[in-house]
């Protein structure tokens, strides 16, 4: 078998921009033809994803946040010229730290049209903005609206949660308004009720409603700490009965795990607790998995106290 050369360098820019793929158009217009790409595909280098689309990268690693951004890709290079993503897929590209790691990525062409894997439906019009690299996705609110039916109601209230605190929503009204008449409206619109501009993460919502649910929602967020000195923030307060706080903090990996961030995390607690003012309790993700343990913690204090 003769052996795979290199495929031309303005191939693999273009797959690079877009988690990989490029069209089986775009291959022949670089000039790798149908027997070429096939030797590839056999050899297991290439893949193909979809008819009419080939993957240049199937065999590199991938991070939760860049496999929904590869799905997102896809379902562009899918839809063609002027393809807009929709969604979940537009939420991705607007960078919001909502999302479920795995989505439903849909797009939708210029002419209104929307593909995923080979599928048609008419979408309605909705306003479309530039993203980074040049793509184009719905607005915030509206890919919010799309989003809702194929979202759980945690990662609804995140999704929201994310927009506000990054400002790219000015008001849970703007989706609100968006949502009426629409398909799951009164469901959205009580997961607007539970959204909170102050929350900085997911694992912070995800905390939040644990609590909610458990019938001891927290009496404020990002409460200010002077302390030592310095200015802190508590993730989620409580008031307690003798005037003291209890503070909750939410420990993600990417944040706290380094040795620095452990370092810096220990004196920031020692600064918190030290004249007795705020009772800390931390947590992580782990946690918050098993179920009932984080709220059953808090009550325990609230209730000790």
């Amino acid at each position: 078998m003769r052996p795979l050369t290199p495929p031309p360098a303005q191939l693999v820019r273009l797959a690079r921009r877009r988690s990989g793929y490029v069209t089986t158009a775009e291959c022949t217009a670089a000039g790798v033809l149908v027997d070429a790409r096939r030797r590839r595909l056999d050899a297991g280098v290439w893949a193909r994803p979809l008819p009419g689309v080939i993957d240049l990268e199937p065999l590199l690693p991938r991070t939760i946040a860049e496999a929904r951004l590869r799905a997102v890709h896809l379902a562009l290079v899918r839809c063609g010229d002027g393809a807009v993503a929709v969604g979940a897929a537009a939420l991705v590209l607007h960078r919001n730290h909502g999302l479920p790691s795995r989505i439903d990525a849909r797009a939708v062409r210029a002419d209104g049209q929307h593909r995923r894997h080979g599928s048609h439906a008419q979408h309605d019009r909705f306003p479309v903005v530039e993203v980074e690299g040049g793509l184009l996705a719905a607005s915030v609110p509206s890919a919010i609206v799309q989003a809702a039916p194929q979202l759980g109601r945690l990662h609804l209230v995140a999704v929201v949660d994310a927009a506000l605190t990054t400002g790219q929503l000015s008001s849970s009204d703007d989706v609100a308004t968006l949502a009426t008449g629409r398909r799951g409206a009164a469901r959205l619109r009580t997961c607007l009720a539970l959204s909170d501009g102050r929350a900085e993460s997911f694992l912070e919502t995800w905390a939040r409603l644990q609590c909610v649910d458990a019938g001891i929602p927290p009496t404020t967020l990002q409460l200010e700490i002077r302390a030592g000195g310095s200015l802190l923030r508590g993730d989620l307060a409580w008031r307690l009965p003798d005037g003291r706080w209890l503070v909750v903090e939410i420990d993600g990996a990417d944040v706290h795990a380094s040795p620095t961030a452990l370092y810096r995390d220990r004196l920031r607690q020692n600064l918190i607790v030290a004249d007795g003012r705020i009772v800390l309790l931390r947590f992580t993700a782990e946690d918050l998995r098993r179920p009932g343990y984080v709220p059953n913690q808090i009550r325990r204090v609230l209730t000790s106290v």
